[in-house]
C-alpha cells in the first residue's frame, strides 16, 4: 500500500515548489517608554515580520491576484471549480518569516511545473503595489496624542522648578550645593558632649558612693597621710612611741611584772585610745569633707548633662525637620529630570510622527528574491518510500502483536501447560486442513484410518496409556468447558481406537441435555443409560453392538427430570463397576461442565476426565474455570485435548501433516499402495466377546 500511495502520488498527484523573498524594513519610530509599553527589539520586529505575513495572505491581496491575467492562464486556475478558487488560493499560498531575518518567505506549491512561480511572483508584485499605496494618515491622530502629552510635561517641568525653588529657600545656606545637612554636624557635636557629660557624672557618683562608706573606708592615701600629719594625732603618736620605749627600758632592768612596768603599760594603753580616737575623729572629718565635695560635682556634672541632652534633643528635631526638607527637594530634582528625559522622547517620537506623514510611508519592501521555475518535486520524496514501507512494517507488526496479546483464546499445547496446568494429550486438527476426504468426522479411525485425524487419534490412546495404569482408568469421562467443542467426536473416535487396539469399550451417551450417540451409531434400542439407573432394564439387554470390533454403545435414553441426581445417585456407582467389570474401558459423553454439573458429579465416580477444549473458541479463563470446577469435586484429570486446532501456513501443524502425507509408501517403492480393509460390520450375535 505504501509503494502504491507513493507511486500513484508521484504520477497523479506532484507537488512543484515555488518560492519568493522580500526583506520587511519598519519605518515605525521606537515609541517612547513613558507612553508605550516597552518590547525587546527582537520580539517587535518578530511581530512586525508576522503582521506582513498575514498582509500578504489577506483576502484584498489575494482577491486582486486571482484578477490578474497571468494567474488565469495558468493551469491550476483553469482545472479549479470557480466556486473553490478562494478557498483553494487561501490554502494554496503561504508566508512566513525567516527566523532570526528581516525575510519574508512567500510559496505556492501546484501540480503543473509551469503554474507556482507565476503565482508567488503576482503575489509578490500585488503586496509591493498596497505597501506603496499604505497611507500614514493614522499616525496623524497618534502624532496630536503625543503633542498634547509633550505640552503636559512643559507645564509640570515649570511647575517642579517652582516648588524647588521654595524648598531650596527653607534650607541653610550651601546645603544644596554641598549636598550634606549642616544640622547634622552640630548633631554630632552635642552627642559627643552630651556623653562626655554622661561619662563625668557616672564618674563622680562612682566617688561618691566610695565617700558615703562608714569609717573613712573609702579614704585614699593621700587622706590617711594627712591624718597622720595632723598636730594632736602626730602628739599622741610621739607620746604612744615613748611610753613604748620606757617600758622595754624597764622591762630589761626590772622585769615584767614590776610595778612601774605595769603602770607604764596602762598608761601606753590610754595613750593608744586616746590616738585611734583622734584618729577616727579626724578621718570623719576628712571623709564629710570629701563627701560634700564629690557631692557638690557631681550635682554640677548632672546639671550639664541634663542641659545637653536637651539641647542634643532640640538638635535631632531640626536635624530631622532638615532631612525631610533634603528628601523632598532630592525628589523633586529626581521628578525634574524624569520630566525632562519624557519631554526629549516625546519631542523625538513627534519628529518621526512628523516625517512618516510627511513621506506617507511606514513599511518599505525590498524583493530579494523572485520565484524560478522549479526543478524537482517538493512532494512526493524519495525519501518517503522506504520511511513509508518502514511504518506499514512497523504498524502491521503491532497489529499483530496487539492482536496476540489480546487473543486470550487457547491455541496451543502451550497454553493448556501455562494456564490450565494439565497435560496435553494430544492435537486434532480442524478437519478442514486434511488432505484426506473423510465422510463423517465421528467415525473418520474408521472410515479414513491413514488420515492425520486419525493418527492423532493414535497418539491420544497412546498418551492415555501412560497417564495411568491399566486399573486406573478404566473408566473415563469425556467432557469440554462448552457446548460444540467437539467432545462427542473425540469420544466416539477415541472409543474406535481403543476397539481397534483388541480392548472391549463400552461408549456410554452420558449426555441427558443434549445426547448425541445414537445419531452416530444408531442403536437397536432407544432405551438405555436412565432406564438403566432407575431400575427399568440390565445392562446386557440394553448394550448396543455398533457392528466394529470391541465397540458397543450405551445410549443415553428418554431424558429424566433429574440429570445429576441420577448421574450421583448409588445406582450410578453400581453401574460403573459393573461395566468396568465386563467390559475392558468405559467412555462417558458427559455435557460440558460448566453448562451442567452432571459431568463434574460423574466425575466423582469415574477413575478421571478428559478436557476437550477447541481452539480459538474457548478461551483461557473458560478452561481455567472448567479445570477449577472438576480440581474442586476432587475429579483426577488425565491430560485435555486441543480440538480443531488451525494449521497456519509454515507452522509446525502444518509441517507435521505435510511430513505424516509425504512419509508414506508409494508405487514406485514395490509395494501396493491401498488401505488395509477394516473388519466388517457384524450382528449383535457376531460380535466379539470379552474372553475372544
Amino acid at each position: 500500500l505504501s509503494v502504491g500511495a507513493w507511486v500513484g502520488a508521484y504520477k497523479y498527484f506532484p507537488k512543484w515548489p515555488a518560492e519568493a523573498f522580500v526583506e520587511c524594513i519598519s519605518e515605525k519610530p521606537k515609541a517612547t517608554g513613558q507612553l508605550v509599553e516597552y518590547t525587546p527589539a527582537q520580539k517587535e520586529y518578530d511581530r512586525f515580520i508576522l503582521t506582513q505575513a498575514h498582509s500578504v495572505t489577506s483576502m484584498d491581496i489575494l482577491l486582486k491576484v486571482l484578477r490578474t491575467a497571468e494567474v488565469r492562464a495558468t493551469s491550476w486556475y483553469k482545472n479549479t471549480p470557480q466556486q473553490d478558487l478562494v478557498v483553494d488560493f487561501m490554502d494554496l499560498v503561504k508566508a512566513a518569516p525567516q527566523r532570526g531575518t528581516n525575510l519574508l518567505r512567500i510559496s505556492a506549491e501546484t501540480r503543473s511545473p509551469e503554474d507556482p512561480h507565476i503565482i508567488v511572483n503576482q503575489v509578490v508584485r500585488q503586496y509591493l503595489d498596497q505597501v506603496r499605496d499604505y497611507s500614514a494618515d493614522e499616525y496623524r491622530d497618534e502624532r496630536e496624542v503625543y503633542q498634547r502629552e509633550l505640552d503636559k510635561f512643559e507645564e509640570q517641568i515649570v511647575d517642579k522648578t517652582r516648588q524647588i525653588a521654595t524648598v531650596g529657600k527653607q534650607l541653610p545656606p550651601g546645603t544644596v550645593s554641598t549636598g550634606t545637612n549642616p544640622v547634622a554636624i552640630d548633631y554630632q557635636s552635642e552627642r559627643q558632649t552630651t556623653a562626655q557629660y554622661e561619662l563625668i557624672f557616672q564618674e563622680l557618683n562612682g566617688l561618691y558612693q566610695i565617700y558615703s562608706q562608714p569609717g573613712g573606708a573609702g579614704l585614699s592615701p593621700e587622706d590617711m597621710q594627712l591624718v597622720d600629719l595632723d598636730p594632736k594625732v602626730a602628739t599622741l603618736s610621739n607620746q604612744y612611741f615613748s611610753v613604748g620605749q620606757q617600758i622595754a627600758v624597764m622591762r630589761k632592768s626590772l622585769g615584767d611584772n614590776h610595778r612601774s612596768v605595769i603602770d607604764a603599760e596602762k598608761m601606753l594603753e590610754v595613750v593608744n585610745e586616746q590616738l585611734t580616737e583622734e584618729r577616727q575623729r579626724r578621718l570623719a572629718e576628712i571623709s564629710v569633707y570629701k563627701q560634700a565635695q564629690v557631692e557638690t560635682a557631681m550635682l554640677n556634672a548632672q546639671h550639664a548633662w541634663l542641659k545637653s541632652q536637651e539641647k542634643l534633643a532640640d538638635t535631632m528635631a531640626k536635624m530631622a525637620d532638615m532631612d525631610e526638607l533634603m528628601t523632598q527637594y532630592m525628589a523633586l530634582q529626581e521628578d525634574l529630570i524624569i520630566l525632562k528625559d519624557n519631554r526629549e522622547l516625546a519631542a523625538a517620537y513627534i519628529n518621526e510622527l512628523n516625517r512618516i506623514v510627511s513621506e506617507r510611508t511606514a513599511v518599505r519592501i525590498l524583493w530579494r528574491e523572485r520565484a524560478m521555475t522549479p526543478i524537482q518535486r517538493s512532494f512526493p520524496q524519495k525519501l518517503l518510500l522506504p520511511a513509508g514501507v518502514t511504518l506499514s512494517l512497523v504498524f502491521a507488526i503491532g497489529i499483530a502483536v496487539m492482536l496476540e496479546f489480546m487473543d486470550t483464546s487457547l491455541r496451543t499445547p502451550q497454553d493448556f501447560v501455562r494456564h490450565l496446568r494439565i497435560p496435553v494429550l494430544g492435537v486434532v486438527p480442524h478437519v478442514d486442513d486434511e488432505e484426506v476426504e473423510i465422510d463423517r468426522i465421528e467415525t473418520a479411525v474408521r472410515d479414513a484410518p491413514q488420515s492425520m485425524y486419525a493418527e492423532v487419534i493414535r497418539t491420544i490412546r497412546t498418551n492415555l496409556q501412560f497417564t495411568a495404569t491399566a486399573d486406573r482408568r478404566r473408566s473415563i469421562v469425556i467432557t469440554s468447558p462448552r457446548r460444540e467443542d467437539g467432545k462427542t467426536c473425540i469420544a466416539s473416535n477415541l472409543a474406535l481406537m481403543i476397539a481397534q487396539g483388541g480392548r472391549r469399550v463400552l461408549l456410554v451417551d452420558a449426555n441427558f441435555r443434549r445426547p448425541a450417540i445414537h445419531r452416530i451409531f444408531k442403536p437397536r434400542s432407544p432405551s438405555g443409560l436412565s432406564n438403566l439407573l432407575v431400575g427399568d432394564g440390565r445392562l446386557d439387554d440394553l448394550v448396543t453392538p455398533t457392528g466394529d470390533a470391541n465397540l458397543f454403545v450405551l445410549p443415553s435414553g428418554p431424558v429424566p427430570p433429574n440429570p445429576a441426581e441420577l448421574m450421583g445417585s448409588q445406582q450410578m456407582i453400581e453401574f460403573i463397576h459393573e461395566a468396568t467389570g465386563k467390559y475392558d474401558q468405559v467412555i462417558f459423553d458427559a455435557p460440558p461442565v460448566l453448562v451442567a454439573s452432571d459431568a463434574a458429579v460423574l466425575s466423582t465416580h469415574a477413575d478421571g476426565v478428559i478436557l476437550v477444549c477447541r481452539a480459538k473458541t474457548n478461551t483461557r479463563g473458560v478452561g481455567s474455570r472448567a479445570c477449577g470446577l472438576l480440581t474442586r469435586v476432587n475429579a483426577h484429570i488425565f491430560g485435555g485435548i486441543l480440538n480443531a486446532a488451525e494449521i497456519r501456513r509454515g507452522g509446525y501443524f502444518r509441517e507435521q501433516l505435510r511430513t505424516f502425507y509425504d512419509y508414506r509408501l508409494d508405487e514406485d517403492d514395490g509395494y501396493p499402495v491401498s488401505q488395509p480393509a477394516l473388519p466388517e460390520r457384524g450382528d449383535d450375535e457376531g460380535a466379539p466377546t470379552k474372553e475372544a
